[in-house]
């Protein structure tokens, strides 16, 4: 049985059932849903979700020779997928290529709506703002980078959807 696929490569239902029971299994297990519970279903979405873009980014990191896999701990302690993305060295290799700029413009405003954040003169501050903008701007960029690349290579099959997606009888889950 299949879970996904993601490009020519197959999620076996096999393998997100191992996955599972080693959650099941580990030191939080008493803090995990019932497994036939509606949370305990979107567990297991979510687990794809996150096995799904392992493969992306080992994809991904492929074409430049490097493959490091997203960890479980890694994105439930960072809160989300992309956030483990990021919090891995494969992450960390494939953001290294996003480039962004913010223009003046966008900094003086910044700045003017947050004197409270930085009370230097604008001169003083506005490298720092400038450095904190382009940041935030290129993990924009590659969570949207991410995601499309996640949509254009991921296959769900049914019961493995997406845990907000509402075409799944236990869609809770919300942004």
């Amino acid at each position: 049985m299949i879970a996904a696929t993601v490009g020519d490569e197959v999620v076996s239902v096999a393998e997100v059932d191992e996955r599972l029971a080693v959650l099941y299994d580990g030191p939080l297990a008493a803090r995990l849903p019932h497994p036939a519970s509606p949370e305990g279903r979107n567990l297991r979405r979510w687990l794809v979700q996150l096995m799904t873009m392992e493969r992306v980014v080992a994809q991904e990191c492929d074409l430049a020779g490097e493959a490091v896999p997203v960890t479980l701990p890694v994105a439930l302690r960072t809160g989300g997928v992309v956030a483990a993305v990021l919090a891995t060295p494969a992450g960390q290799a494939l953001f290294a290529r996003v480039e962004a700029t913010v223009p003046p413009g966008e900094v003086r405003g910044y700045y003017d709506r947050n004197r409270d954040r930085h009370p230097g003169p604008f001169e003083e501050e506005s490298g720092r703002i400038e450095a904190q903008l382009v940041h935030a701007r290129r993990e924009t960029l590659f969570a949207r980078w991410l995601d499309g690349r996640h949509r254009a290579k991921v296959t769900l099959m049914p019961g493995f959807e997406h845990p907000g997606d509402p075409r799944q009888p236990d869609a809770t889950h919300r942004h």
